[in-house]
């Protein structure tokens, strides 16, 4: 009874010096919150510039950044189904446990999709040799024969110029989607997000007008001759063979066929899909044995199968898991537990995440807040909500005081991954946001190698992330619905 006592008395002092003091207030942000609420939050300013100059001092630099170096040295791509990343999920559970985390793993049942050899030549109206990656979970070309698909290509612009050209037209050709990135004007997310679709749906949209197979220029909005993968989808289509080119390529035949050349082309694929493979989740919790509610950071650990996944989704696992160390380093110990998430099959459709909350769907009312990691590892802006005006107007309250990190804009409608299925339960939704102007330089390309972080700016998102987590998960009050 005594020492239990003690360790009461302990743990009582402990979360009285967590516990924010009395600190003055004053804020520009010029929304509405009630007053108590919002000046729970700002007394948290000490203890955010505590955060911010310890990620960013002598004894923490670069944490992050060496961390994933080894990590990604270690493993490489990590794609759904492979060796590679099951031991990588094993490295990460070890790690956390060594550190003295509570961990465990929830297994999933992942896809397995293999990639094999991949040729594209242009054999009119003359040869030439291009680059080529295959979109996950397309099919091979060997049902033709020697396993070579021989045919000409039609261009189209958009799916609604390949609808008006109509069947006659299309069928028994080679679709090449050759268009725009998106409008120019939008934010590179914004041209993501709204051009996505001819990667994702083209082959099964071409599919129903009788293309033979579909080659889709590649989601960026800058090249050096590189192909970028992606996930895409047949429904219930006829499947088709479907690949990525190069923004090169796809205007060399292009401009081709707005001369009225008959360009044949000739692809090889060996892509296969092998049966389902088992996974997991890894889950790694920070916090008192006696608590009740939960924060999420997000981030997914597999990766494509091009490249490293150091920028997506490395720098994702290494940030979060440095930003709760961090705390942890520094006896923060929030009132609610912080419960790093690295998710599997990411890649392949949201796999871990989605079968998380269909497996915790009675806890969704305990989560606090979901903060999500996947849009890069480049400077932080601050965070983006996605949930009600009082959940994003309690974020800019949270963002106001991460000036030291340069960190205090708070977008909208982030293009969540994993956290969008908690989301749509109510959860409030945040991610972190950071400056995407080179991000879709390398993203899904043999580029995703470390050579496209910066140790201070994965430094930066530490201090974002470790002050904005331990705000949200120490405050008093609940996060808006």
């Amino acid at each position: 009874m005594e020492v239990r006592w003690a360790r009461l008395v302990v743990a009582a002092a402990v979360a009285a010096v967590a516990r924010p003091s009395p600190a003055p207030l004053g804020t520009g942000v010029d929304c509405e919150l009630p007053a108590r609420v919002r000046d729970n939050i700002l007394r948290y300013r000490p203890q955010v510039d505590r955060i911010i100059e310890a990620a960013l001092g002598d004894r923490h630099r670069h944490a992050a950044y060496n961390g994933l170096e080894d990590f990604v040295e270690r493993f490489g791509a990590r794609p759904s189904g492979s060796d590679e990343l099951e031991a990588a999920i094993d490295f990460m559970k070890k790690k956390a446990e060594g550190d003295g985390f509570k961990v465990h793993t929830e297994e999933v049942m992942v896809p397995r999709w293999v990639r094999g050899e991949e040729t594209l030549m242009m054999l009119s109206p003359r040869q030439k040799s291009m680059s080529i990656l295959g979109l996950g979970t397309t099919i091979g070309t060997q049902q033709y024969p020697g396993g070579v698909l021989r045919a000409e290509a039609v261009v189209c612009d958009s799916f609604e110029e390949m609808e008006k050209l109509g069947e006659a037209k299309i069928a028994g050709k080679i679709v090449v989607f050759n268009d725009d990135f998106g409008d120019a004007s939008d934010a590179p997310l914004t041209r993501y997000r709204s051009s996505n679709a001819y990667r994702t749906r083209s082959a099964a949209r071409a599919a129903c007008l009788g293309a033979v197979a579909v080659l889709v220029r590649s989601r960026t909005d800058y090249s050096l001759y590189t192909p970028h993968a992606g996930i895409q989808y047949y429904g219930n289509s006829t499947q088709i063979p479907a690949a990525a080119i190069t923004v090169e390529d796809a205007h060399s035949i292009a401009r081709h066929y707005a001369r009225g050349r008959t360009v044949e082309l000739l692809l090889k694929m060996s892509a296969t899909t092998l049966p389902m493979r088992k996974s997991r989740n890894l889950i790694i919790d920070y916090g008192r044995p006696e608590s009740t509610e939960l924060v999420i950071l997000s981030a997914h650990i597999d990766s494509w199968d091009v490249g490293e996944g150091a920028l997506d989704n490395g720098d994702g696992v290494f940030i979060n898991y440095q930003a709760v160390k961090l705390l942890k380093e520094l006896g923060l110990m929030p009132h609610r537990t912080i419960r790093l998430a690295y998710w599997t099959g990411e890649e392949h459709g949201h796999i871990g995440g989605k079968q998380y909350v269909r497996q915790h769907e009675g806890d969704m009312d305990r989560l606090q807040m979901v903060i999500e990691n996947d849009f890069g590892p480049f400077r932080p802006m601050g965070l983006r909500v996605n949930g009600s005006e009082g959940a994003a107007c309690f974020v800019r309250h949270l963002t106001s005081m991460l000036g030291a990190a340069n960190a205090t804009s708070t977008g909208g409608s982030p293009a969540l991954s994993e956290a969008r299925h908690f989301s749509q339960r109510g959860v409030p939704a945040a991610a972190l946001d950071v400056d995407q102007s080179r991000y879709y330089w390398y993203h899904h390309t043999e580029a995703d190698t470390m050579d496209a972080l910066d140790p201070h700016e994965l430094d930066l998102c530490v201090a974002t992330m470790a002050a904005s987590v331990y705000v949200v998960a120490d405050v008093a009050d609940r996060v808006p619905r």
